[in-house]
């Protein structure tokens, strides 16, 4: 029997970096992370061998480097048996190397899946605690509702998102911002990760609690992505601000008419230009 579960994309109202490991090098954030009504779809059954085949993306991901596959591989050395094999099959509408988590997404899903699935009755401590040997963002997804993140990913705690009375549409780009190049573009313009973005005590919608550490330097090594901020800007929109590590650009704006506009305009030429809602 094929089960079908739907994955999530997120975004990061705001993202700060707040220092680095000097062993390790991994970077400490702060971030508010919410998941948003753009998901992947995830066809499952049990099968012979465990493989995993995407669609919807331009390249092909062999199933062991897939993160699905890091997710089933890292729940059965926790609970040291082997639990059963699944075909995978992903139809991708979150796109990649965009800042919104796809993959992420994808291995928390299919972590959820398989705890019910094979009755391992693992609490959600003990999900969040698979996830974080996964990657930095499986965690939250593990938890699946607006979150402040910080640490490595490890550290989550339940919000509940204050009314904006504002509209949000999500354009991407199309062009892949490669993680690991922001973060060192981000070191060696910050050593010492002093940026002058502040966290607020407590968030409201206002522009200046809205922000990305990553968003200049990022809009530097790619001006094609601070073009079309610009241009979105130039629409109507009242904050334009980057998910993660980019490229993905949400706009926010004061009315439904503004956003009626972009969504109009830009999905003339990129192909995921959306209204988006917050989950959760």
């Amino acid at each position: 029997m094929i089960s079908t579960i739907y994955s999530p994309a997120k975004i990061n109202i705001f993202l700060k970096i707040e220092g680095r490991d000097k062993v390790s090098g991994m970077h400490f954030l702060r971030s508010l992370f919410a998941p948003i009504d753009i998901c992947d779809k995830l066809e499952i059954e049990e099968s012979g061998t465990f493989s995993v085949v995407t669609n919807g993306i331009d390249e092909s991901i062999p199933t062991e480097k897939n993160i699905v596959f890091k997710a089933y591989s890292a729940l059965q050395n926790y609970v040291g048996k082997e639990i059963p094999k699944f075909s995978v099959k992903i139809e991708k509408s979150i796109p990649t190397g965009a800042g919104l988590g796809g993959g992420s997404s994808n291995a928390a899903a299919f972590l959820k899946f398989a705890n019910e699935r094979c009755k391992l009755n693992l609490c959600l401590t003990q999900l969040i605690e698979i996830a974080s040997k996964i990657g930095s963002d499986v965690p939250f997804f593990i938890l699946g509702k607006p979150a402040i993140v910080s640490g490595t990913g490890e550290k989550i705690e339940a919000v509940e998102l204050p009314e904006s009375g504002k509209f949000f549409v999500l354009v991407n780009p199309e062009i892949h911002v490669d993680t690991k190049l922001a973060y060192s573009l981000f070191d060696k313009t910050y050593p010492d990760c002093g940026t002058s973005n502040r966290v607020p005590e407590n968030f409201s919608w206002k522009k200046e609690h809205i922000f990305n550490d990553f968003g200049e330097i990022v809009f530097a090594e790619f001006p094609e992505i601070a073009r079309v901020k610009t241009e979105l800007e130039f629409s109507g929109a009242s904050k334009v601000f980057m998910s993660g590590s980019g490229s993905t650009l949400v706009a926010m704006t004061k009315t439904e008419e503004i956003a009626q506009k972009i969504v109009a305009e830009f999905s003339k030429r990129f192909r995921t230009v959306r209204r988006i809602g917050f989950i959760g």
